[in-house]
């Protein structure tokens, strides 16, 4: 009986022996590590013992930090479908904003044919990866028949005209 008693006090030992060196070591290599980099080891910063600089620390004042929003030079207009749409009355153009995420801005449709030219226009929305213009929509009553030049403007918020497509739509009488 003592047989076994004796190997299980042997393993606890060694066990416990075990962990005590596990724990120096682990307080011996922080205590080999500057306090800043082992301080980052809590803020996901690399501590595997090779120095680093930090490039762009966080400003001193927490409220000391940039605002400005930016302003895109140009946008990717894209017209998703442009078609003759008896349902909806009139010709109906789909288009988005490929690049900008905003609201606020404003798409504008011209329809031309022949010097003669029908404008509409819709609040531009964001939406999960673009902006959208939904859909515009010129009736039948405005426009003649025969084929028609539509051109999608997107103009931001500020003002600027950022972006055009364009697409032929064709009207029957």
């Amino acid at each position: 009986m003592s047989s076994p008693r004796v190997g299980l006090i042997a393993v606890g030992a060694v066990a416990v022996a075990g962990a005590a060196v596990a724990g120096y070591l682990v307080v011996r290599s922080q205590a080999d590590v500057p306090a800043a980099v082992a301080d980052d080891a809590f803020h996901g910063a690399p501590t595997d013992g090779v120095p680093y600089t930090v490039v762009n620390p966080p400003p001193e004042d927490p409220a000391d930090v940039a605002t400005d929003t930016a302003t895109p030079s140009g946008a990717d207009v894209r017209i998703t479908y442009a078609v003759a749409d008896e349902a909806e009355g009139g010709v109906a153009v789909g288009a988005l904003v490929a690049g900008i995420i905003e609201n606020g801005g404003e798409c504008i449709l011209v329809l031309q044919q022949a010097g003669r030219s029908v404008t509409t226009a819709t609040e531009a929305r964001a939406d999960a990866s673009t902006t959208t213009c939904g859909q515009l929509l010129v009736p039948f009553a405005d426009l003649g028949s025969g084929s028609w030049t539509a051109t999608v403007t997107y103009v931001s918020p500020a003002g600027e005209s950022l972006g055009v497509a364009d697409t032929t739509v064709e009207v029957s009488a």
